[in-house]
C-alpha cells in the first residue's frame, strides 16, 4: 500500500509541475508589453463593453475615457478602462 501511495504522490507532483509550467507559458503570452500595462483596441473594448465603436468615439471626444493613439490605432489601457467604469457606476437606490 505504501509504494502505491508514494507513486500516486509522485504522479500528482509531476502533474502539478506540468500544469504550473503550462500556466507560466500562458501568463507569459499575456503579459503587458507597453508601459507595463495591458491594452485593448477600439474593437476589443467595444465588444467587451457591448457598445458600438461610435459610442467609444463619443466617449473619447467628450474626454470621458483616456486613450492612446499609436499610428492611427486607438488603444485603451486596462487601468484607464477600470477608472472610466468606476466613474460611471451608479448604485441602486
Amino acid at each position: 500500500m505504501g509504494n502505491n501511495k508514494n507513486s500516486e504522490i509522485r504522479n500528482f507532483y509531476a502533474d502539478s509541475l506540468a500544469i504550473l509550467e503550462i500556466l507560466e507559458k500562458l501568463n507569459d503570452g499575456i503579459k503587458p508589453t507597453l508601459l507595463g500595462k495591458r491594452f485593448y483596441t477600439d474593437a476589443q473594448l467595444a465588444e467587451r463593453l457591448n457598445i458600438s465603436r461610435r459610442t467609444l468615439q463619443e466617449y473619447r471626444d467628450n474626454g470621458l475615457i483616456a486613450f492612446y493613439r499609436l499610428d492611427g490605432k486607438i488603444l485603451y489601457a486596462d487601468d484607464d478602462v477600470e477608472t472610466f467604469l468606476k466613474s460611471t457606476y451608479r448604485p441602486k437606490y
